[in-house]
């Protein structure tokens, strides 16, 4: 009995410090704006490859991904054999619940064993990696915290295998099993107060962040302007997902390991950003200005918007989707680089950010003699700013409406085109994107085109986002495609036939993906410029 009720107490402990210290941060994302993302069979999906199987943490760093996984593989083989482990505080199950002999004891225990001896392998190299190899993402200080976790998850190993393996093997008696058994008990408690206090957290916000987070990668919504939505101010303004997603930071670094700005030697740190937006929740500043009070205005203009770290966050922060909302929020109060005073005008005057007269496009459009749209073709292709005024890209719409012609395409141009509102909307100007997505879009819906095709990845992504905006305009059936994934269904259909050039005949070729087609686009359009260059 006396047993039983130590054992009660060190739970009662440790389950008390944790249930505390979770519901402290589980109280500071409440105090965030309501809603939470409707549940989907995608995000169940994407749960299962990245929670589950560890995908995206083994493919991003595959030794200290492998490492990861065989631990996190270990706890989930432990959760049965744990629940059994604490059984045995009970006077009258000694020995468990589980089986102590037959086909299902040598099955399960052959299966946890050897999950222990490779979690044993697995925090060993992670406890190399961080305090003898210490690579840069993750940081010049010593984390006390993964030492100590490190020891706890070591211990958690060692003692199952001492317990419940032969005792013969490794030279414990039966007389230290309750010792072994107490060190076990007391290192799990102690590991639950750890958790909710440190970024181990991530073992069980981690998953939410990962389920979470959007389905497409920086989806952002309209602001309602007849509501006074104007962009996040305070803390308090940000989504409940991505308050979340900041505790679940496990911070790992992948984020400023790939950051443009960061390893360029811009003050902007996206880690940083994420431990800050956690730090001022916890410090119950939500109605405190985000910018410069707990970010640093300068990081929120030094971002591209490229979604290189959200790609890599293992727990789902979506730090260009952040610092987008922060933007909008900037702008909305007359705060931003005097630069963009220019470019903004430009858009709402001209329709096009350098303040080129739309007749210089009209001009090149009849050069090539491109057919105007008029409801009658099926294909409408976007041109967007680059292909209208840019003298070098102009080449690419040029090879581009050959292709077309080649393929006999029935499409169609809009003399009127205006400036999509890409660099509008990222810069955090929503209320001229929205006038121009209108416009746009009102354009579009008039001639009611089957498809979209343009050559410009901001374009795609932002014209996708007209659907949001104006779902009325009937825009939401309407596939928008990339011009490469275009050709790509031509060639397949055999519209056009590629021929080999003798110059290319086994040379290597570099292909550079643009960030808004492979991040924010997806798997198409990584995969269709690279089958052309296959089939050439």
């Amino acid at each position: 009995m006396l047993k039983l009720l130590l054992a009660l107490l060190a739970l009662g402990i440790g389950a008390g410090l944790f249930l505390v210290e979770l519901l402290r941060r589980l109280n500071a994302v409440s105090q965030v704006s309501p809603g939470w993302p409707e549940p989907s069979l995608a995000r169940l999906k994407r749960f299962v490859g990245e929670v589950l199987f560890q995908r995206k943490i083994i493919r991003h760093r595959p030794l200290a991904g492998w490492a990861h996984a065989l631990v996190f593989w270990a706890f989930l083989a432990f959760a049965l054999e744990t629940l059994n482990h604490l059984s045995q505080a009970l006077p009258f199950l000694p020995y468990g619940f589980l089986p102590r002999h037959g086909w299902f004891h040598t099955i399960f225990q052959g299966i946890v064993g050897a999950f222990a001896w490779a979690a044993l392998g697995g925090i060993l190299y992670l406890f190399v990696r961080r305090f003898i190899l210490r690579p840069a993402p993750l940081g010049k200080k010593l984390s006390w915290e993964s030492g100590v976790v490190a020891f706890f998850i070591a211990t958690l190993m060692v003692t199952y295998l001492l317990k419940y393996h032969d005792p013969g093997l490794y030279g414990v008696g039966t007389q230290a099993g309750p010792t072994v058994w107490w060190i076990h008990t007391l290192t799990l408690c102690a590991f639950m107060a750890l958790i909710p206090r440190s970024k181990h957290l991530h073992l069980v916000l981690g998953p939410l962040g990962v389920y979470m987070r959007n389905e497409t990668m920086g989806h952002m919504q309209p602001l309602d302007f007849e509501n006074e939505e104007t962009g996040a101010h305070l803390l308090s303004d940000l989504a409940r997902k991505d308050a979340l997603a900041a505790f679940a930071c496990v911070e790992c670094g992948r984020c400023m390991e790939h950051c443009p700005a960061t390893q360029t030697g811009k003050a902007l740190d996206p880690k940083q950003l994420v431990l800050r937006v956690r730090g001022g929740l916890l410090d119950e500043a939500t109605q405190a200005a985000v910018s410069d009070t707990v970010i640093p205005q300068d990081w929120l203009w030094q971002c591209t918007t490229c979604g290189s770290c959200a790609l890599q966050c293992p727990t789902g922060n979506d730090q260009p989707l952040l610092i987008q909302e922060l933007r909008r929020g900037l702008v909305s109060e007359g705060e931003f680089p005097a630069t963009f005073r220019t470019f903004f005008d430009n858009l709402e005057r001209s329709g096009n950010p350098w303040r080129y007269q739309s007749a210089e496009a009209v001009k090149f459009i009849r050069e090539l003699d491109l057919p105007m749209a008029d409801g009658s073709q099926k294909v409408l292709y976007w041109m967007g700013c680059m292909a209208r005024y840019d003298e070098s890209y102009r080449k690419v719409a040029l090879d581009f409406v050959r292709i077309l012609r080649a393929a006999g395409v029935d499409f169609g141009v809009l003399v009127n085109e205006k400036c999509t509102g890409d660099a509008a909307r990222r810069a955090g100007n929503e209320m001229a994107f929205q006038e121009l997505a209108m416009e746009n879009a009102a354009l579009i819906n008039e001639i009611g085109p089957s498809t979209i095709v343009s050559t410009c990845p901001h374009c795609i992504k932002t014209l996708e986002e007209y659907k949001d905006l104006a779902p009325e305009l009937r825009l939401g059936a309407v596939p928008i495609v990339h011009h490469s994934a275009f050709i790509k269904d031509l060639v397949q259909h055999g519209h056009i036939e590629l021929k080999p050039d003798a110059q290319f005949d086994g040379a290597a070729v570099t292909y550079h993906d643009a960030c808004y087609l492979s991040r924010y686009i997806g798997q198409e359009v990584i995969d269709a410029p690279r089958d052309l260059l296959r089939f050439s």
